[in-house]
Formats: C-alpha cells, sequence, structure tokens
C-alpha cells in the first residue's frame, strides 16, 4: 500500500490460512494460538470501560480479550483482507475498517459482523465514534467519511485529493484533527462537515499519529522520529525534541505522561516535561503500530509479527499478552 512506502519496512505478508494459524481445534469460539500469532500484523486495539478489547490485522484478523476469564477469542470477520483501525463505543456496538473501503459493524461484541457500504474502493486506516450514531473514517486519496446514523449511511467530506490520511483523534462530537501525508493536518469543529488546514513546522514531511486531550493540548507524531506540539488547538504547532530517529506511528499522552512508538520496537515516554528513550523496555524490534493507555497504569501495544504487549505499571514494563492467558 502506497502509505507504507514511508514506513520503511514491508508488511509481512504470508500465504497461509489464518484458520490454521489461529484456530485452537473446532467451534465457533476459536481460541487465539499465540504460538501461531507471528504470521500476522497487529494494526489497532480498542478498549472499553469493561476492559473488553479488541485487535484487529493482517488476513481479517479480529481478537477479542476479556478480562473476566483472560481469554483471547478470535471472531470471524468474513474476510481475509487487512484490518487497519477499530471503535467500539461499549461492550457490544463497534466498527472496523479496513483495505478496499472495507466496513465492519457488530451490535453484539463482535459474535456477528456485518459489512456497511463505504461507496469507496480505496483503503481506510482510520475509524472512531463518539457514540452510537456519529462515526468518521480517513482513508487514502483524502478519503474522509463520516456518518449520523450509525454506519447505515456514510457520507463523503470534501474533494479527492492525492494525500494518505494515517490517523484522527477526535476529544468530542465536533472537534476532531486528522494527519497524514506530505505533513497534512486538518482539523473540524463541527463535527466533521467541514474541515481546515493547519499548517506543520515540517513541511511535507509525513505524519502517523495524532493525539489531543482537550480541545487545546495535541500531540502528532511523524517521520523520523518527529513530535510536534500544540496547546492552542492546531493554530500554532511546535517541533519538540525527539529522543529518537526512528519514524514515530503512534502516540498519546494523559496529563504528566505519554507514550509514543514506532519502528524497530521504538518506544519514547514523557514525563510532563521531557521525551526520552524507553526502548529497552520492549521485549521485541519489530514495528510498533499502537499504543493505548485506557487509564494511567494499565496499558496495549500492537504491532508486527503477532506483537500484542501489555503493562500494567504505567508503561515502566511491558510483557508479552500470552501471559495474560487464563492459568498463566
Amino acid at each position: 500500500m502506497k502509505w507504507l512506502r514511508y514506513v520503511g519496512l514491508p508488511f509481512v505478508i504470508v500465504c497461509l490460512s489464518w484458520t490454521i494459524a489461529f484456530a485452537d481445534g473446532d467451534g465457533a469460539a476459536r481460541n487465539f494460538n499465540f504460538q501461531k500469532a507471528y504470521f500476522y500484523n497487529f494494526y489497532s486495539v480498542c478498549t472499553v470501560a469493561s476492559g473488553r478489547t479488541w485487535f484487529v490485522g493482517s488476513h481479517g484478523m479480529i481478537c477479542r480479550f476479556d478480562p473476566g476469564p483472560r481469554s483471547f477469542v478470535v471472531q470471524d470477520s468474513g474476510t481475509l483482507g487487512n484490518l487497519y483501525s477499530v471503535s467500539f463505543v461499549d461492550d457490544e456496538n463497534g466498527w472496523i475498517v479496513g483495505q478496499d473501503g472495507l466496513i465492519l459493524h457488530t451490535g453484539d461484541g463482535g459474535r456477528t459482523w456485518k459489512s456497511q457500504e463505504s461507496h469507496t474502493g480505496e483503503h481506510l486506516f482510520g475509524v472512531t465514534f463518539h457514540d452510537l450514531s456519529r462515526g468518521w473514517i480517513i482513508g487514502a486519496f483524502g478519503t474522509l467519511l463520516g456518518t449520523e446514523d450509525g454506519g447505515k449511511t456514510w457520507s463523503r467530506i470534501g474533494r479527492k485529493v492525492d494525500r494518505i490520511y494515517n490517523d484522527m483523534c477526535f476529544v468530542d462530537g465536533r472537534n476532531g484533527w486528522v494527519v497524514g501525508e506530505f505533513g497534512g493536518i486538518v482539523h473540524t469543529a463541527d463535527g466533521g462537515k467541514t474541515w481546515e488546514e493547519q499548517k506543520s513546522p515540517l513541511g511535507e514531511k509525513t505524519l502517523f499519529g495524532v493525539y489531543f486531550e482537550d480541545t487545546e493540548n495535541g500531540w502528532i507524531t511523524g517521520m523520523d522520529g518527529s513530535l510536534l506540539r500544540t496547546v492552542d488547538g492546531g493554530a500554532h504547532w511546535q517541533v519538540v525534541p525527539s529522543p529518537v530517529n526512528e519514524t514515530l506511528l503512534s502516540i498519546q499522552v494523559s496529563g504528566h505522561q505519554g507514550w509514543a512508538v514506532g519502528l524497530k520496537g521504538i518506544l519514547a515516554v514523557y514525563d510532563g516535561s521531557t521525551w526520552t528513550d524507553a526502548t529497552v523496555r520492549i521485549p521485541t524490534r519489530a514495528w510498533l503500530k499502537k499504543c493505548l493507555f485506557p487509564d494511567p497504569l494499565h496499558g496495549w501495544i500492537v504491532g508486527s509479527v503477532g506483537t500484542i504487549l501489555r503493562s500494567d505499571n504505567g508503561g515502566k514494563t511491558w510483557y508479552p499478552a500470552a501471559d495474560m492467558r487464563a492459568g498463566k
């Protein structure tokens, strides 16, 4: 895919059946097979208040973690295409987007998934929902889609442009930011009806991750370890000294804590004033696509060759999610 040329690392394509790689036995509920997880790449993770967490990735992989039994169960996506982003608003209602304009929706926690019409064949790299009705999707060739009826209808916003949008963040039902190729930063203050360009001080350097704590304070990651910060909603972006040179693909900052991940197992951490290189804490040199902290202590990181990592102490230490299984 076009945007991957900027990552500088090819995505592993393994022509093996995902049912062989991940199914432990027969039946509808298939346990995630960690011993064969390296066949697949994970691109996104989403968690809800109950602790239920979904991971999506290549070859149609959907895996759900249930905190009670500490189980990782594979869900049938009905596709072998790559799934790039997942968003749940509660335990039951969620959406996934992927290659060739694919949109999937569930109303039963992922036991069944049904497709929604995107009216595009472009690869879709991000989805987020504010509530059961309002949601947004981003993708290749400047794709911006919006819905106000839970995805029954999706409408394209703006014109088609030769720019890939890589990530987005909405802090409420009105204010959202999207970042992508050629230094692209766009902002909406009306729920996605209109978007305005914001200027990156990095010129046309590709941007990969964006996170806002509120309508004023936000962060962006990009190529070559780039870090940007705003304290005025993106009216002005400033370059922040970075401790790493590898491309950073994802970022989250909450108060005086922050985390950013990227190529070659890179982890940068923020203490409220300075970013430092904490890559030594990560037990893999695989590329890391997404970091997510639903609360200050508990975090997830996902990435290539089946990487799913967990932290229970604010990112001070990380361990493979396989160690969370019941009986471990």
